[in-house]
């Protein structure tokens, strides 16, 4: 039987008006791939040189628009490396709707709230945000989504890739949801692969040859969200995530993958009335709560640790919970990177 997963990595999309849109759409995608392959070879060849700042970089990215579960992995990493006795910052965008009292975006507020002891450093430019991060006091920075910005060098390069869909539908943007093509995975240092526990054993093995595609001794290993606790949105106490278990529960979220946290939520047991989808980064309004409890009717709200930040700020959250997850690595990662030589200097990176 063909795999499943290789079908899904070569299909394309066969519906009428998708197949019209994306014809309309194909040069755009075209332009953005010829710009984008001009702009990597000329970082390859050195033509254009990347800046080291005088700290070591991790970063943290993916190919894809979208969610690949490259927070869950930053905050594990930002964690880990704290536990070892490093001064570690995390560099973000932030970009997403307000979702704290300093005005970050709900990712650098999430990462924030998980990781009371790292520094998070919101800047739309990596350079910029890496040296502040340098000046206080910062011996190791965490890029997040850092794979395309590549004007920063960076000391290991740690790609994610979700399982269920390592390349989208195979196109660049705008036609598909690809930053880059998939031969990008061969700058990678070691890829990460989240949500793999939802493919057969033929699609593993389908996956991992299309990811050493564009090298055969890529390291991969395999990452699994595990739930952590349920809590209110608004904090106070911790619950084990069983307390799902028959629970009558309705999900909301404003997330790429509204189906993955059904799946999650499914797999604790609980009974799903329904799910409500709201754009990536959703900022949520009263509203919008209003909305969700017209169509829940008498099942428990619950939303993501992403969102929760958002929802407890509108009035009458009280009953709303939120379901914590936690990043299991099933695999070891190269070692956290130490600059013997911290004065800054051009430097190329594979």
């Amino acid at each position: 039987m063909a795999s499943q997963l290789g079908e899904r990595l070569l299909r394309a999309d066969m519906s009428p008006w998708g197949f019209v849109l994306r014809l309309v759409l194909l040069p755009f995608s075209l332009l953005y791939q010829l710009g984008v392959n001009v702009r990597n070879a000329l970082y390859d060849t050195g033509l254009i040189k990347t800046e080291t700042v005088g700290v070591p970089v991790v970063s943290v990215g993916n190919l894809t628009v979208g969610g690949t579960g490259k927070t869950p992995l930053v905050i594990h990493l930002a964690r880990a490396a704290a536990a070892q006795g490093r001064k570690v910052a995390v560099v973000t965008r932030g970009y997403g709707a307000v979702a704290d009292d300093e005005g970050r975006g709900d990712e650098a507020a999430l990462i924030a709230s998980r990781c009371p002891e790292v520094d998070v450093v919101v800047s739309p430019n990596k350079v910029l945000g890496t040296r502040q991060a340098l000046e206080r006091g910062a011996d190791l920075v965490i890029l997040d989504d850092g794979m395309q910005h590549r004007r920063l060098h960076r000391d290991l390069e740690i790609c994610v890739v979700d399982g269920r869909a390592p390349y989208g539908n195979g196109d660049l943007l705008p036609t598909g949801t690809l930053r880059e093509s998939p031969s990008g995975l061969g700058r990678a240092d070691v890829v990460v692969v989240t949500h793999h526990d939802t493919l057969e054993p033929d699609d593993l093995q389908v996956l991992e040859q299309h990811l050493r595609a564009a090298r055969f001794d890529l390291p991969i290993i395999y990452a699994t969200h595990r739930p952590r606790a349920v809590r209110p949105v608004g904090g106070g106490e911790e619950q084990s995530p069983q307390v799902l278990a028959g629970m009558d529960v309705f999900l909301f979220c404003g997330i790429a993958s509204p189906e993955g946290f059904r799946q999650t939520v499914e797999s604790l047991g609980a009974e799903v009335a329904g799910v409500m989808g709201f754009g990536d980064h959703h900022a949520f309004t009263g509203a919008d709560l209003a909305e969700v409890r017209s169509v829940a009717r008498t099942s428990r709200l619950l939303c993501t640790e992403k969102d929760a930040a958002k929802v407890a700020r509108i009035p009458g959250n009280q009953d709303v919970l939120c379901l914590t997850v936690d990043m299991e690595l099933l695999g070891e990662l190269p070692p956290f990177p130490v600059r013997a030589d911290p004065a800054p200097a051009d430097h190329d990176h594979h």
